[in-house]
């Protein structure tokens, strides 16, 4: 349950629905008032939610993070993302709780009249499909927690490239290139005693 796969897969799906709910219409009614005298209304999830698509997208950045960076910071990103779901809940229940406000604030921005007024509105099923999401992202925030100690980071591939390590030199090796192997400063006291002799 807490492999990387399943927090990707958990974590796309959570932002997919995120984003498609986020321009659909969550909240339906009318709106009486002096201005608009009864005009149908409508809030997309956008206007209900301001930090929905906010919430989404930092909860994708994180998802990433997490799945890719070192474990310290696969950790953080895994908090980070958790607190995404949870701002992303917080602004789904608003809504939820109060459709009749959310959809009076909306009438509010678009006409600039705060008078008395009589509201009815609906809820779509759009905020619940937002819910689902937003309850996803916080589950990919704590599978990210729980796994971020055993994954490891991106492979080998990815890493600097090393120098090769020099190979050994034979005594031998340091006479024919000019140095004495018997200089303390060079590491050696002896002479390799491999080399040819004269016939």
């Amino acid at each position: 349950m807490i492999g990387k796969r399943t927090v990707l897969l958990t974590g796309a799906l959570a932002v997919i629905l995120l984003v498609a709910a986020n321009t659909r219409t969550w909240v339906s009614g009318t709106v009486t008032d002096a201005v608009l005298q009864g005009a149908h209304t409508d809030a997309s999830g956008g206007k209900a939610a301001p930090a929905l698509l906010a919430s989404a997208l930092v909860g994708a950045a994180a998802v990433l993070a997490t799945l890719t960076t070192g474990r310290i910071a696969r950790w953080i990103a895994a908090v980070i993302t958790l607190l995404a779901g949870i701002v992303a809940v917080i602004a789904v229940m608003v809504v939820v709780r109060d459709p009749v406000k959310t959809l009076g604030d909306v009438a509010t921005s678009m006409t600039g009249h705060t008078g008395d007024r009589k509201v009815t509105a609906d809820l779509t099923f759009w905020p619940w499909v937002a819910l689902l999401g937003a309850v996803l992202l916080v589950l990919t925030g704590v599978l990210g927690i729980l796994g971020a100690r055993a994954w490891s980071g991106l492979s080998s591939r990815y890493d600097a490239p090393t120098a090769p390590k020099a190979a050994a030199r034979s005594d031998w090796d340091k006479l024919t290139d000019g140095e004495d192997p018997t200089d303390s400063s060079a590491g050696s006291d002896t002479i390799d005693d491999t080399r040819p002799t004269d016939r």
